[in-house]
């Protein structure tokens, strides 16, 4: 017995459909389209303005408390009633009035 070449069901081996190529220039039918109403965009901005104020609001509400300064203005106003203040040294002064400028300046 002798076999000389086996071949696949039907003789051919695998080839793919081949499928007609469509030229781009043809007729594509209608063309869908979508449009936005003012409303709906209206919704969007309104939406979009919420969840930026609700971001702020966690920020606000997660930022450290700032210090209540009214026990030292009371004290301050104080010492400026009694007369602490009156007489500074150059030293003093020159140390207030670089701080003075350096808070305008905003280096603090």
């Amino acid at each position: 017995m002798n076999v000389d070449k086996v071949g696949r069901v039907g003789g051919y081996g695998y080839e793919p459909k081949k499928t007609p190529n469509t030229s781009k220039t043809e007729n594509q039918g209608p063309v869908d389209t979508i449009s936005i109403s003012d409303a709906a965009k209206k919704i969007a901005s309104e939406a979009k303005l919420q969840s930026e104020v609700k971001q702020i609001a966690k920020q606000i509400v997660s930022a450290p408390p700032e210090e209540d300064r009214s026990e030292k203005i009371k004290a301050v106003k104080e010492r400026l009633k009694n007369g602490d203040y009156d007489n500074l040294s150059t030293e003093v002064l020159d140390k207030i009035s670089d701080q003075i400028v350096s808070s305008f300046l905003g280096q603090q």
